[in-house]
């Protein structure tokens, strides 16, 4: 059946328009894979907390808040902030905060002392900058405690920057009552790998799509590896998923680092 009408809508930053970045996003799905994996490596809650570095929308955070963690969430957008914070209405009072800064700042405004920190999402890779990633990661040390736990989570760049055209999905969500169907297409654009994600959905007879773009920095397994240490950290595990298998850079899909603040 033909749509009476479609609407088209463009975003020049995929990274900051959180309702459209939420309804392209399977959350049960992925939360389901992540959040269980993250409490293993976090062990019991402690009494310094949990950082998540690049929270978003706060899906995580609130999902480890409801496990009994404390955790601070941070994230530059004031978009994503405030849809964080209508999320966790209902939260238990104390457990979940979120505070707005760039990575540069994350110690001066999130402060030290956690118990872990996490970075997931390509969030880590949204700095954007083979500087920003570095200078990133030399934050995270410096909020957590001895002996505290990090976890990074972001794809593994190598096939996304050799294919072209590269293209992941269709991957399905549902919000609001509504399916959305989306896909990415990455490009290499000189050090950076921009990433345009494309949603269809229909509602009331309705087609709609909407276009965002943004660019990332396309970590390699080995500058991972020798950032985490120069940053103070003990690697544990070098992961290509969350099912704990060992990185593969010609199959896996993530790369996963866990490491142990020194």
């Amino acid at each position: 059946m033909s749509s009476k009408s479609s609407k088209h809508t463009v975003s020049a930053d995929l990274f900051v328009a959180a309702k459209s970045y939420d309804q392209s996003i399977n959350w049960d799905a992925r939360i389901g894979r992540e959040i269980p994996v993250i409490r293993e490596v976090l062990g019991s809650p402690g009494s310094g907390g949990v950082l998540d570095a690049g929270c978003g929308t706060g899906r995580q955070a609130i999902a480890l808040a409801q496990s009994g963690y404390k955790v601070t969430g941070a994230d530059v957008s004031a978009e994503m902030l405030a849809v964080s914070q209508e999320y966790s209405d209902g939260v238990g009072d104390g457990l979940v905060r979120f505070v707005q800064t760039p990575y540069s700042t994350l110690f001066d405004t999130a402060g030290r002392g956690y118990d872990g920190a996490y970075c997931l999402g390509n969030a880590l890779a949204a700095a954007g900058t083979r500087d920003g990633v570095f200078e990133a990661i030399g934050e995270f040390g410096k909020c957590l405690r001895p002996g505290g736990k990090l976890f990074l989570q972001v794809l593994n760049f190598k096939p996304l920057c050799d294919e072209v055209p590269c293209v992941r999905g269709p991957r399905v969500s549902r919000a609001d009552g509504v399916d959305y169907v989306s896909v990415r297409e990455f490009h290499r654009d000189g050090e950076r790998l921009q990433v345009t994600n494309i949603s269809v959905w229909r509602e009331d007879e309705t087609w709609s799509k909407r276009a965002s773009c943004g660019f990332l920095y396309p970590i390699t397994p080995d500058e991972m590896r020798a950032w985490v240490g120069e940053s103070g950290f003990e690697v544990d595990h070098f992961w290509g998923g969350y099912d704990k298998s060992p990185f593969d850079i010609g199959t896996s899909v993530d790369l996963i680092v866990v490491a142990t603040r020194r």
